[in-house]
C-alpha cells in the first residue's frame, strides 16, 4: 500500500487514540477530583466530629462542675422550697403581726412589747383563725440575721430591744421619732449613714435653711434634742402634706413658700427627754421608738467597759471576733443572693456554655466553705473569750443596777437628773482608782518577794499574790458603790 493511502488511516488512528487519551485523562481527573472532594469531606466531617466530641466532653465536665457546685445547696434549697410554700399560706398572719409591731409596739418597754405581741395579738389572730406560723417572732419577719449583724457592726447595742428598735426604724413608713435620752439610737444612725447625714437642732441658727436644703436635694436629716412641743413650721413636713400638680415635681409648703420635694428625702427625729409628752398628732404622724437603755443592754456595755480596762487584749479580741462574725454573716448572705441571681438570669439552653457562671459558682462555693470554717473556729474562740469575760459579770450587773437606781431618784426629787455619759465617767473613775490600788499592792508584793529571795528566806507553800479575779471583782464593786454614792451625795 502506498504511503499516500496509508497516511490518512494512520492520522485517523492517531486522532482516535488522542481523543481516547484525552477522554480517559478527563475521566481520571474527574475521578481524582471526586476522590479529593470525598477526602476533604471526610476530613471535614472528622474535624466536625472531633469538635463535637470535644464540646461534649467539655459540656460533660462543665455539667459535672455545675452539679458538684450545686450539690451542697440541693438539700437546703429543697427545705427552703418547702418552707416558702408553707410560708405563702401563713404570710398574712405573719405580716399582720409584724405590721402591728412596727405601728404600735415600738413606744413601749420590753415587757409591754412582749405581752402585746405574744399574749394579745397572737391570741387574737388565732381566735380569728388567720393563718400564721406557730411561734412566729415579728423580729424574724422584719430583719434577717445578716441585717442584724450589719446593724451591730454599725454600733447598735446587741440586746433584743435595740435590735427591735432598729428593725422598726428601717421598716416604718412614717418618720421615726426616737425617745433616746442616752443617745444610743442617734449614735447608731450617725454611724449607719455617715457623712451623708445632716444633723441639726432647733436651737441652731438658720436651721430652717438646712431643712429646706435637705428636702430639696433628697438628703437625710436628723433633728436632735426635740422638746415636748415641736415647732409648728415643721407640721407640713411631719404630716407629709405633699402637693403634686400633674406629672410635674412634688411640692411642700414649708414656711411662707412652697419648695420642691424630693421623694428620696428621709427624716429622723430624736428627743433626749426620758418621758416626753408629745401631742397626739405627732404620734400619728411619726413612729415613736423607745430607745431608752435596758438593764440587759447596759449590763453588756458595762461588761465591755470593765473588761476593756482589766483585760484590754481580751476585749479587743472579743470586739474583733464579733465584728468578723457579723461580717461573715453579711458576706454569706450576699454570696447566696448573687448565686441565686446568676442562676435565675442564666439561659437553660446555654447554661453549660456559660463558663463565667460556672467559675463564679465555684468561687462562691469555695468562699462559702472558707467562711463556714472560719465561723466554726470563731465560735469556739468566742466560747473561750466569753468564759473569761463572764468572770466580771457581777461588776457589770452591779453597775447596771446602780444606774437604774440613780435614775429612779428623779421620782423622789426632780433635781436628781443623771445621764448615762456622766455615769460612765464616774464608773471609769472607780475602775481607775481600783487599778491604782492594785498596782501599789502588786509593787509591794514584788519588793517583798525580792527581799525574801535576796535573804534566802523560805516562804510558806500557800503564799501567793491576792490578785485573783474574785477578789478583784469584789474590790471593783466596792469602789464603784463608793464612787457613785459620793457622786450622788455631792
Amino acid at each position: 500500500m502506498k504511503d499516500t493511502e496509508r497516511r490518512p488511516r494512520v492520522n485517523a488512528l492517531l486522532s482516535m487514540n488522542q481523543d481516547f487519551f484525552i477522554k480517559s485523562q478527563r475521566g481520571c481527573k474527574a475521578d481524582c477530583a471526586e476522590l479529593d472532594q470525598q477526602l476533604t469531606d471526610a476530613f471535614t466531617e472528622k474535624e466536625t466530629m472531633e469538635r463535637q466530641a470535644a464540646s461534649c466532653v467539655s459540656k460533660l465536665n462543665t455539667a459535672q462542675r455545675l452539679v458538684s457546685g450545686l450539690a451542697d445547696e440541693n438539700e437546703r434549697w429543697a427545705n427552703t422550697v418547702v418552707d416558702l410554700r408553707d410560708l405563702s399560706l401563713r404570710l398574712i398572719g405573719n405580716c399582720m403581726l409584724a405590721s402591728a409591731f412596727v405601728g404600735y409596739a415600738s413606744p413601749f418597754s420590753a415587757r409591754l412589747r412582749q405581752d402585746l405581741w405574744q399574749q394579745v395579738w397572737t391570741a387574737d389572730l388565732k381566735q380569728r383563725e388567720i393563718p400564721m406560723t406557730n411561734g412566729i417572732d415579728p423580729l424574724t419577719v422584719l430583719a434577717s440575721d445578716a441585717d442584724v449583724a450589719g446593724w451591730m457592726n454599725e454600733g447598735l447595742p446587741a440586746d433584743r430591744v435595740s435590735v427591735e428598735n432598729a428593725s422598726v426604724v428601717t421598716s416604718c413608713s412614717r418618720w421615726p421619732l426616737l425617745v433616746d435620752p442616752q443617745q444610743q439610737g442617734a449614735r447608731w444612725i450617725k454611724q449607719r449613714i455617715g457623712e451623708e447625714l445632716t444633723v441639726i437642732q432647733l436651737s441652731n441658727s438658720k436651721w430652717l435653711d438646712k431643712v429646706i436644703f435637705c428636702v430639696q436635694t433628697g438628703s437625710q436629716l436628723l433633728i436632735e434634742a426635740l422638746q415636748d412641743e415641736i415647732d409648728a413650721i415643721l407640721e407640713p413636713l411631719l404630716s407629709r402634706a405633699v402637693i403634686k400638680r400633674g406629672r410635674g415635681p412634688m411640692f411642700l409648703k414649708l414656711g411662707p413658700d412652697e419648695i420642691e420635694y424630693d421623694s428620696k428625702f428621709q427624716l429622723y427625729l430624736q428627743s433626749k427627754l426620758p418621758n416626753p409628752h408629745f401631742r397626739p398628732e405627732v404620734s400619728a404622724q411619726c413612729t415613736v421608738v423607745n430607745f431608752i437603755v435596758t438593764p440587759e443592754g447596759l449590763e453588756e456595755q458595762i461588761l465591755a467597759l470593765v473588761v476593756n480596762c482589766e483585760k484590754p487584749q481580751l476585749e479587743e479580741e472579743k470586739q474583733i471576733l464579733v465584728r468578723r462574725q457579723n461580717e461573715f454573716k453579711v458576706i454569706l448572705s450576699r454570696l447566696e443572693d448573687e448565686l441565686l441571681s446568676q442562676l435565675s438570669a442564666a439561659d437553660p439552653d446555654t447554661i453549660l456554655d456559660n463558663i463565667p457562671l460556672i467559675e463564679g459558682l465555684e468561687k462562691t462555693k469555695h468562699t462559702s466553705r472558707e467562711i463556714a470554717l472560719q465561723v466554726a473556729e470563731a465560735e469556739k474562740t468566742e466560747v473561750e473569750i466569753n468564759h473569761s469575760r463572764e468572770l466580771y459579770r457581777s461588776v457589770a450587773s452591779e453597775g447596771s443596777m446602780l444606774f437604774f437606781l440613780v435614775v429612779e431618784l428623779s421620782t423622789v426629787q426632780h433635781m436628781y437628773q443623771y445621764s448615762l455619759d456622766a455615769f460612765n465617767t464616774f464608773l471609769q473613775k472607780a475602775i481607775d482608782r481600783t487599778q491604782v490600788r492594785r498596782t501599789r499592792l502588786a509593787l509591794t508584793l514584788q519588793v517583798f518577794r525580792r527581799c525574801i529571795a535576796e535573804r534566802d528566806i523560805p516562804t510558806r507553800p500557800g503564799f501567793q499574790e491576792t490578785d485573783d479575779v474574785k477578789e478583784r471583782t469584789e474590790r471593783l464593786i466596792a469602789s464603784i458603790r463608793l464612787t457613785i454614792f459620793r457622786w450622788v451625795c455631792h
